[in-house]
């Protein structure tokens, strides 16, 4: 929320948890009563980085994304028919000797942000959460104990099964985090991991989705700001996509790295956006649409540029997860992180 300051406003987002703070403690291998034994054997529901979960800003500031030089994908059907079952497999790929414990969840969103399909694990690895995460409606499937692969190196993979929806209800979305963590019993020094991959129904065309990370970024006059720009291909689609930007505020210029992605297969390409003002930009909020064109093909989403005043300040305050279940007679810790984005100093 933002607060008077002085004369300035002051934004203050108090998040109750960050994904490290979670995925390390369900990794954390703990001795004792060590409290992380708690979130051993799997997250609590909505740790996807999907739309409408609480993480999903925390991790954006507070935890730098792909952090470390690990990787995690989702091997999923680019198209679905209607009632068929695939399989899913996450993978963690780490080469770096340190990574020794492993974890995941993933979710299935149609466009509308709620459950799509059904999710069946298929061994002891992993497990299924239903009717959990916002609404209460959405169904997870995430690592178990024994599917968190305790001293192993290079990385980790899960598979499981999806069955798509009965009918049509058109583009569905696979979002999936995952910690490889350090296994050194507390919840430092852990890799969050986000990612995402999207699915079509099969009698659809050939198409692309375009998305937007982070969806909104502060600047003041003449600073400048950059999103990450993903192009995912649908239905099979291949070609060149050019990005576009437009609804530009008076002094604000766009910039894409690259301006056309290439897509060759099913991956999804990202080009970076930077947005540049100048010192005569005007203070304000600016909805800017990012267009992405191949052919006859045009899709849009939108990022926000917040011009803000020289004086003002962002705190952002986090705390470590609460243990859960607690126990008697154990003391409880947590780890209070106050962080000022700025752009004014703050005591």
């Amino acid at each position: 929320m933002r607060k008077k300051l002085t004369l300035e406003k002051a934004r203050l987002l108090l998040l109750p948890s960050i994904l490290t703070a979670v995925l390390g403690f369900l990794l954390s291998s703990g001795s004792g009563n060590h409290p992380a034994q708690a979130f051993s054997s799997g997250p609590p529901a909505g740790y996807t980085g999907a739309p409408r979960e609480v993480p999903e800003a925390c991790a954006e500031c507070h935890v730098p994304p792909d952090a470390g030089t690990g990787h995690i994908s989702i091997t999923a059907p680019q198209t679905y028919v209607p009632g068929q079952t695939y399989p899913i497999t996450v993978t963690h790929t780490n080469m770096d000797p340190t990574r020794r414990r492993w974890g995941f969840e993933l979710t299935v969103l149609d466009s509308s942000d709620e459950r799509a399909g059904n999710l069946q694990n298929t061994d002891v690895l992993t497990q299924v959460l239903n009717n959990q995460g916002p609404g209460g409606t959405r169904q997870y499937i995430e690592h178990t104990s024994a599917g968190t692969f305790v001293g192993q190196q290079g990385g980790a993979s899960w598979t499981f099964n999806w069955t798509a929806p009965p009918t049509d209800i058109g583009r569905v979305t696979f979002y999936a985090a995952g910690n490889q963590a350090n296994n050194d019993g507390n919840t430092s020094g852990d890799y969050i991991y986000l990612t995402f991959v999207a699915s079509a129904p099969a009698s659809t065309t050939p198409d692309i989705a375009i998305s937007a990370v982070p969806s909104s970024r502060g600047v003041t006059p003449g600073g400048a700001a950059q999103f990450t720009i993903t192009v995912t291909p649908l239905a099979g689609f291949t070609g060149a996509v050019s990005l576009s930007a437009s609804g530009l505020p008076t002094g604000v210029t766009a910039n894409f790295n690259p301006l056309t992605v290439n897509i060759t297969d099913a991956t999804s390409k990202t080009s970076t956006l930077t947005l540049t003002s100048t010192g005569g930009t005007a203070i304000g909020n600016y909805p800017i649409n990012v267009t992405g064109t191949a052919g006859g093909i045009t899709e849009n989403t939108q990022v926000t540029l917040q011009v803000i005043s020289p004086s003002s300040i962002d705190l952002v305050l986090t705390k470590s997860a609460s243990p859960n279940p607690a126990q008697v007679g154990v003391s409880l810790s947590y780890r209070i992180v106050v962080t000022n984005n700025g752009p004014a100093q703050a005591t």
